[in-house]
């Protein structure tokens, strides 16, 4: 009978990660747990690579990372915000590991991404003719784990002050951040960033306060289909022509 990572090897991506989150927290146990977390590596391998083959184009055609679009007094938007891409940090583990200790288990999907990848950050100016002003295109983001660790802090505290002025019933549980909002990624006042409540110990979660209310995974799924700007989903006249370019030969996740 073959395994979920054969299975997904041969090309039931989605079906496969459908199946995964199916078994909820019984992924974790095995014989399924080491083949869970196989197809979960596979997945963010992948990922990695659609991530490393898309910057050199996106550079190529004229796309410029960062935050050069920011208006005099604004620069400070710019000061801890994550690179295009970095590679895990030495203290990823660490992190991944205190999360869980803190908040409980964190989903198969985010703990092999941030093994395999560490942060992305496609925020910059698109071109005239992409029609993608400013927060439309809404572009691939993930924060690295230390911005999780700072937020638990944050939200423990406020939950331990909540919990002596009466009881914790209906406390909301911690939200791992994932990404600013589409407006907050430039410097415009939004809503909640994209995050995964905790404790999740499925396969995959709901990518929260993202508008296509989807998994993670599949978010990653979208970014890719658009060459790494959502956005372009809801813009009418797009750029065939340069969207083909960028993802062709895209892996499938």
């Amino acid at each position: 009978m073959p395994t979920y990572l054969d299975r997904y090897l041969a090309g039931e991506h989605e079906q496969v990660w459908a199946d995964l989150v199916t078994l909820g927290p019984a992924v974790r146990d095995e014989p399924v747990s080491t083949d869970a977390r196989a197809v979960a590596h596979e997945t963010m391998r992948r990922a990695r690579h659609n991530i490393e083959t898309l910057i050199p184009r996106l550079r190529e055609i004229g796309y410029q990372f960062g935050y050069a679009w920011l208006q005099p007094g604004e620069e400070q938007h710019a000061c801890g915000q994550p690179p295009v891409f970095d590679l895990p940090t030495p203290d990823c583990e660490a992190h991944l590991a205190e999360l869980e200790r803190l908040a409980g288990p964190v989903p198969l999907s985010l703990h092999a991404f941030y093994e395999q990848i560490g942060v992305v950050n496609f925020v910059g100016a698109a071109l005239g003719h992409w029609n993608l002003e400013g927060p439309i295109g809404d572009p691939m983001y993930v924060y690295p784990t230390g911005v999780a660790i700072e937020e638990h802090e944050d939200w423990a505290g406020s939950r331990t002050l909540h919990s002596r002025h009466g009881s914790l019933d209906g406390y909301p549980p911690f939200c791992w951040p994932i990404a600013p909002d589409a407006l907050h990624k430039y410097n415009i006042s939004g809503g909640m960033w994209y995050h995964v409540a905790l404790p999740c110990a499925a396969a995959d979660a709901p990518l929260e306060a993202e508008w296509h209310h989807t998994t993670f995974v599949n978010y990653l799924r979208i970014c890719f289909r658009w060459g790494g700007f959502p956005g372009w989903e809801r813009v009418e006249s797009r750029p065939d022509s340069d969207l083909a370019f960028l993802t062709e030969g895209l892996l499938p996740i």
